[in-house]
């Protein structure tokens, strides 16, 4: 039959104990070297292929003891069982050359009576898979042939081009991965077979019988020589790519490319991916498709790594630690509950399915931020909870090479929570964000924890905006002109977080590709394009529902880095696995993209480092090289009419406006991209621009660990003003990504949103005007809004001018410094929740009561003292609102647990709980500003509750566990209790009471 062929360009159970502590799966040593292996899951067994010792090894799948061996010819290479059990097939790779004899040859075992025949074959076998039928697939150096094991026929199905296979015998410590070089495997449903060699792939399909092939170069080589397939056959991975049947989809990044180092299997049920892919020693950003660029690959190895990742993005889920390398093929058994992979020693077992009961250790939070503000000046901790997934006691450790950093205990037994303590004082000459790491480690363990990153940031009055912190690697953000949103880019997951611009707060997560690296938004603003570094296509978003379309594919080896959509014409600088990288277009309607013949004029080849920008007004994309070359699309001629080259380098922001001007790092560009003017050196290293109407702001800073600096910029003179520090640093550029986006504008104009060190800053739109002093105009209680306040309670402090801008928070515990804010009561800070010009939402520190100041310090000054009276209770019932002007007070029955209404009233023998604020000091105290620990403290001052006088026997108060400052009453209803439609409910504490009115009835 003929084969259709298409060409690829150049792609870039068990626990053991050893030297690095605790591992995951169990070693059967062979004693020979494994080249292949099947399962048998009715008899229990797993058949390897032993190439140097001329068997196929029966190993226990349950046990894994070397049950028998069965002597077959020599060079056993690969091996496949039928589908009803009763022939395994043994290709025997013998390319032997003279004076020894060629022994290639097929082996066909009959299981149940032992009996064996061997068939001889005019070239060395690559290897052999069953189809669903029955029939054998066997790739030899110059065929395909399908081979019927009942009747011993073998029949040509296609020629096999451009493969050559290795002669025998070969130096010493070569494996039968490098020998043999190719591996087969057949889909769960048997339908279809895929197989990679080192110079070809192909997929066969078991109901046509054809075969389609092509050719590629891979750089490292596709290492490891494995293959695994997904169930239904519709994507496999071979080596360190993923493939369906169109082209490459995702690809582990930065593989070494070693052919007998790793394995994989794919798990289509839970879509996921075991593997191991051994990463090389550095990153070198060049363009191979791997990062790679040498297509001799690293031969030094790390210790044995396992990642479990995504199998539609190749997210990393976790990394779990191995006794040994994986050395080839993987397989799963059909409940996915257990892994075989052929080893360094022979065969592993990894009971994957049991993973979830095994020992590991992880830190419950990825970063710890310490703000350190004017109201604050001590010594500041916070909790880090480190846990065992499995629920087990599992032995850790912590520690840090950072001076002033504190963690006691800094060893223990899961679950527990330990402090973390920074002084001050030991940064006394820092101002900006420092970035410290705590390393996690347990010898019990099977996994390998993530460290937790420390985020310790001081700063001066005169310091503006606020962070918030989101953890993670960032690497771009874009804002939505019609729907006030914006949308971040965090690499190391995969994904795209989308934020309210309203009150900063995420709204939704999208998953993109692997290694996201650049956004753009469409020319009319309906979908949000995501290009990506370790995937051959772009995902696309709809806007209004923010819900994922078909992805844009893009040629071989094509890797789309950055986008941007005119007017006319969407481009993408692409990465490509081969001599030149090059400029693709975008076919929205068809979702895929196209390699430039040329740009206009001149050749299609850019340097990898190119970043993309679009006139926000559609005319014109900018293309900003690491090389020093620029060029420019026009919208309206559609072609590329301007090409210069005016510096030996370039980096860091990138920008275009709508009045033919253009910026890249510290350079104003015109409209003929000739540099005009030169930004001064004030903000430091550049991080990001935005143009604004005709007015320009940047952003930059010494280092990641200083304050930050934003400018407004005179765009008809090039003169920067108004100088202005940050609280934190932007991020600055890297070596494999010089260019950097990450100043966006809201489209309200309410703010500018900047990525920096620990997330993203918020700069009010006004951020260098000069700031009124703020004023405290009243304070009340969060629940029922009168003046009656107690230690622990929440509050709401009213006045004017109290914060530059709006922001909310949940961060836990509560910061004491939020949003260029800080407040304090007789020199306590004050945990807040959520700030804003008019008002403040915070919890009292336990410590204040009587007569108490409080004062309040933003950048505009300080304010005036504020006296207020705390008494020692101040019992408030919360009001729960059920329409815009109908609210009822927050008494829950807990029969159906919805609130006390007239249509929900109150009944005999009812249990109620009711939620208040202000019940005062607690029994143990814990710190303001931190939620309520699951054994909730109670209330040193016992509280009575009444209706109309009776008095309800009281169950608990205590604080509400996982919340702050909130507490709750739960008692019971008496019968004799009065009844009627708006009945008093009185809640005393200490001579202090408040009321209710609630429904009761019979």
């Amino acid at each position: 039959m003929r084969t259709s062929r298409w060409w690829i360009a150049v792609i870039g159970m068990v626990l053991a104990t050893s030297a690095w502590g605790q591992t995951f799966g169990k070693v059967v040593a062979l004693g020979g070297a494994s080249a292949d292996l099947a399962l048998d899951e009715p008899r229990g067994l797993l058949y390897v292929a032993n190439f140097t010792a001329n068997r196929v090894d029966v190993v226990s799948a349950q046990t894994g003891e070397l049950t028998r061996s069965i002597n077959v010819a020599s060079q056993p290479s690969s091996l496949s069982l039928s589908p009803d059990g009763r022939y395994l097939v043994v290709g025997h790779y013998g390319n032997f050359t003279a004076p020894n004899t060629p022994r290639n040859a097929l082996t066909v075992i009959e299981l149940d009576s032992r009996a064996k025949q061997t068939f001889s074959l005019a070239d060395p076998p690559f290897g052999v898979a069953f189809g669903i039928d029955g029939q054998a697939l066997v790739l030899t150096s110059t065929q395909f042939i399908l081979f019927d094991p009942e009747l011993g026929t073998m029949r040509v199905l296609d020629t096999v081009a451009g493969v050559t296979a290795k002669t025998l015998p070969q130096p010493p410590a070569n494996y039968p991965t490098e020998i043999v070089g190719a591996s087969i495997q057949a889909s769960g449903d048997g339908l279809v077979i895929h197989g990679v060699t080192d110079t070809i792939l192909f997929t066969y399909d078991v109901s046509s019988r054809t075969v389609s092939s092509g050719g590629y170069v891979a750089v490292p080589p596709l290492g490891p020589r494995a293959i695994s397939v997904s169930r239904d056959g519709s994507y496999y991975a071979a080596g360190w790519a993923v493939f369906d049947r169109v082209s490459v989809t995702n690809q582990f990044g930065n593989p070494r490319g070693l052919l007998n180092i790793g394995s994989h299997a794919i798990d289509s049920d839970r879509g996921i991916i075991y593997a191991e892919v051994p990463e090389a020693t550095a990153t070198t950003g060049t363009g191979t498709g791997s990062g790679n660029s040498n297509n001799t690959p690293d031969t030094t190895l790390p210790s044995p790594v396992m990642t479990i990742v995504d199998a539609d993005n190749l997210a990393v889920r976790e990394k779990i630690k191995l006794p040994e390398h994986l050395a080839g093929k993987g397989i799963l058994s059909s409940d996915g509950s257990t892994m075989y992979a052929l080893s360094q020693s022979g065969v592993m077992i990894l009971p994957v399915g049991n993973l979830a009961g095994s020992p590991r250790v992880v830190a419950a939070q990825p970063d710890l931020v310490f703000r350190n503000s004017f109201c604050s000046q001590g010594v500041i901790t916070k909790e880090l909870t480190i846990v065992d997934p499995s629920g087990g006691q599992t032995d850790f450790s912590l520690s840090t090479t950072s001076s002033g950093i504190s963690i006691s205990p800094s060893r223990g037994k899961t679950p527990m929570t330990v402090k973390v303590a920074i002084d001050p004082s030991a940064f006394q000459n820092q101002r900006g964000t420092l970035t410290a790491t705590i390393n996690v480690k347990s010898a019990t363990a099977v996994n390998i924890p993530s460290s937790v990153r420390l985020l310790v940031n001081l700063q001066d009055p005169d310091q503006r905006g606020t962070f918030q912190n989101v953890p993670g690697k960032l690497v771009d953000i874009l804002a939505d002109p019609f729907r006030n949103r914006f949308f971040i880019l965090r690499q190391d997951t995969n994904q795209v977080l989308v934020f309210d611009g309203s009150n900063y707060t995420q709204i939704a997560t999208l998953r993109t590709g692997n290694t996201p690296t650049s956004m753009a938004l469409t020319f009319d603003r309906k979908l949000l394009l995501v290009g990506n570094d370790n995937s051959q296509y772009a995902n696309v978003y709809d806007l209004e529902t923010l819900e994922q379309q078909a992805p844009i594919r893009f040629p071989f080896g094509h890797y789309p880095r950055t986008i941007a959509a005119s007017a006319n014409a969407i481009l993408s600088a692409t990465r490509v696995a081969g001599p030149k990288n090059t400029i693709d277009r975008i076919d929205l309607f068809s979702r895929t993209a196209t390699e430039l013949p040329t740009l206009g004029v001149y050749d299609n080849n850019i340097a990898l480092n190119t970043a993309l920008v679009a006139s926000a007004n559609g005319s014109s994309i900018m293309a900003a090289m690491s090389d020093g070359n620029v060029l420019l699309y026009n919208a309206n001629s559609d072609a590329f009419t301007v090409s210069r080259q005016d510096f030996t380098a370039l980096s860091g922001a990138f920008a275009a406006s709508s009045f033919n001007q253009f910026v890249i790092g510290t350079t104003l560009f015109n409209a003929s991209l000739v540099p005009v003017a030169e930004f001064d050196t004030a903000v430091g290293s550049s991080s990001g621009f935005v143009f604004i109407d005709q007015t320009g702001y940047r952003t930059g800073a010494a280092d990641s660990s200083s304050p930050g600096v934003i400018q407004r910029v005179d765009l008809s003179s090039g003169m920067g003003r108004n100088s202005t520090r940050m609280v934190e640093a932007p991020i600055l550029g890297s070596t494999d990504a010089v260019f950097t986006r990450t100043l966006a504008t809201l489209p309200d104009r309410s703010a500018l949103v900047n990525l920096s060190t620990s997330g993203f800053t918020i700069l009010a739109w006004n951020y260098d005007a000069a700031t009124a002093i703020p004023q405290i105009d009243r304070v009340v209680n969060a629940a029922d809004k009168t003046s009656a306040v107690a230690p622990g309670g929440l509050v709401i402090v009213q006045g004017s001018n109290l914060s530059p801008t709006n922001l909310a928070t949940k961060e836990i515990p509560l910061p004491t410094a939020l949003g260029e804010s800080c407040l304090t009561v007789n020199g306590l800070a004050v945990p807040m929740l959520m700030v804003s010009p008019s008002q403040i939402n915070a919890q009292l520190p336990f410590q204040a009561e009587g007569n108490v100041t409080m004062v309040l310090r933003t950048p505009g000054g300080v304010s005036d003292n504020y006296n207020l009276t705390v008494l020692p209770t101040a019992p408030s019932v919360f009001r729960t609102t059920l329409a815009a002007d109908y609210e009822v007070p927050t008494v829950v029955r807990s029969s159906n647990g919805e609130v006390v209404t007239p249509s929900n009233p109150i009944r005999s023998n009812d249990e109620l709980v009711i939620y208040l604020t202000g019940m005062g000091v607690t029994n143990p105290e814990i710190p303001a500003g931190t939620p309520a620990p699951a054994d909730a403290p109670v209330v040193l001052t016992d509280p009575s509750v009444t209706i109309n006088g009776y008095r309800l026997p009281v169950i608990t108060s205590q604080l509400v566990s996982g919340q702050v400052g909130v507490y709750e009453i739960k008692v019971t209803v008496p019968f004799k209790v009065p009844k009627g439609m708006n009945q008093t409910m009185q809640i005393q504490q200490g001579g202090y009471s408040s009321s209710v009115n609630v429904r009761v009835i019979d």
